[in-house]
């Protein structure tokens, strides 16, 4: 999420001796500024799922339906295992709700969830970033009423089970990340649109969501394309996440079908990055969508289900200072590896989770070659929802930070780390790349969190791999 930039010497005279460390070790001489409101961070969570309905998918679509309850099960809004809802009834059920909201909050998310496909060719229903209603995939005109999920709905599973039923017909030309950016410029209100033009000509904001045609723009205080009658698909001050189902990489990358992002634009970053050999055409092409998702102003993180290159046993470096082992190589259509690692390093760079759509059981040599077989779907699924509800359970960080540099307050009081405070602190979840509190720190309702940092690393050291290309 982009930020103004924060006066060193003025954020170091507000964190003082905290910084001390952090500050005379790291080369960056400028200061990271997150900041959150209590009362809207912990809870409301937009998620899209973007489905291939390419003409290879019919098996993913069916594990996807099929194990969806492992997926929602994680953060349902009920009461029990069994499913129970709460009650608000009385005053008594309420106290009763309360208390089981605050000890259980990752199972209270208010989430919006809605699906598109991976098609760009289309102009209607599901496609192009049209959140798709219950109708055909392609039916009906752009901006038709998306069918939204809900906490509160009757029929969450069913009509899961029916949205992401997108069918085998969609354009082989599959794009899970464009639709995905194209879906967000849809659902943006009147203020965003009428603001675009005051953006750079270079700006990825400005240069994506100008490929949205003036009819699907909302305007004045109207409702945007992407929103039904309860309220627009993404709201403000909510996280974002995509989850994106896909056989095959991301031709996004490709340009053969988007023209992006612009020659220019491409070759200047390659030329940036001359000197750095694990960091080339494919990640500039990566950087720029990703710049595009921080332009938009809101935390987004990818969870992406789709091919491996990479060969089994051989670890990669992941972005919160760990690895990873993906079992490949598994990657039946031959995508390109910068279509594949498209995928892998928006999942990384967001610390999203990334999940091998096929796992290799076999073995990386000519005499014991791989053996892929599909993932599986429940296990994949209850990860994802496990990520979801994690964003509850803490404050994420824009960047991966100096851990010797964070300083912590809430309310404008600086807050202890907890391993200083017995009584209650803050502490750094690697994880989640997230601030978590415990004890009396935890910030009360409508307060006010500032976390300042230096940031560890740029985002081509970040993505902290070497890469094929």
């Amino acid at each position: 999420m982009r930020r103004p930039p924060i006066n060193h010497l003025l954020a170091s005279a507000l964190v003082g001796a905290a910084l001390a460390a952090g500050s005379c070790s790291n080369p960056y001489d400028l200061l990271v500024h997150d900041r959150f409101e209590q009362s809207g961070f912990n809870s409301d969570v937009d998620i899209l799922w973007v489905v291939d309905n390419s003409n290879s998918m019919s098996d993913e679509q069916t594990g996807l339906a099929a194990n969806f309850g492992a997926f929602i099960s994680q953060f349902a809004n009920v009461g029990n295992e069994q499913g129970q809802t709460l009650d608000y009834e009385t005053i008594t059920d309420a106290t009763i709700a309360w208390a089981e909201f605050i000890q259980n909050q990752d199972r209270f998310l208010n989430y919006n969830m809605g699906v598109v496909t991976t098609d760009s060719a289309g102009t209607a229903n599901g496609t192009l970033g049209n959140i798709r209603s219950l109708a055909a995939v392609g039916s009906g005109g752009t901006c038709d009423t998306p069918r939204i999920l809900r906490p509160q709905d009757d029929n969450v599973s069913g009509d899961f089970v029916d949205l992401v039923n997108v069918g085998i017909d969609g354009s082989g030309d599959e794009s899970g990340i464009f639709n995905a950016a194209l879906a967000l410029c849809k659902g943006m209100d009147g203020d965003f649109w009428a603001n675009l033009d005051s953006l750079p000509d270079n700006d990825p904001v400005k240069v994506l969501c100008d490929r949205v045609p003036p009819q699907e723009r909302a305007t004045g205080d109207g409702l945007p394309c992407n929103a039904d009658a309860q309220g627009p698909f993404f709201r403000d001050g909510a996280a974002t996440v995509v989850v994106i189902v896909s056989d095959e990489g991301d031709a996004a990358v490709t340009g053969s079908f988007t023209g992006l992002p612009p020659e220019l634009w491409l070759q200047g970053c390659v030329d940036d990055h001359a000197g750095d050999p694990g960091f080339g055409e494919c990640s500039c092409k990566t950087q720029w969508y990703l710049d595009f998702f921080d332009g938009m102003g809101r935390p987004v993180v990818f969870a992406t289900i789709s091919p491996s290159y990479q060969l089994k046993g051989e670890p990669m470096a992941w972005c919160d200072g760990g690895t990873i082992d993906v079992p490949g190589p598994c990657n039946e259509f031959g995508s390109s590896t910068c279509s594949l690692d498209m995928y892998q390093q928006a999942a990384c760079e967001s610390l999203g989770l990334y999940v091998p759509i096929s796992e290799n059981v076999g073995g990386v040599t000519q005499d014991d070659p791989p053996d892929c077989r599909d993932v599986n779907f429940q296990d994949a699924l209850t990860n994802i929802g496990a990520l979801i509800s994690g964003l509850s359970q803490g404050w994420r960080l824009s960047m991966s930070p100096d851990l010797e540099s964070i300083a912590v307050f809430v309310d404008d009081v600086e807050v202890p780390r907890q391993s200083d405070s017995p009584s209650g602190g803050w502490r750094y979840v690697p994880t989640n790349n997230a601030i978590a509190f415990a004890g009396e720190a935890v910030p009360g309702f409508n307060a006010i969190v500032d976390i300042y940092y230096l940031p560890a690393f740029d985002r081509g050291v970040h993505a902290g791999r070497d890469l094929p290309f």
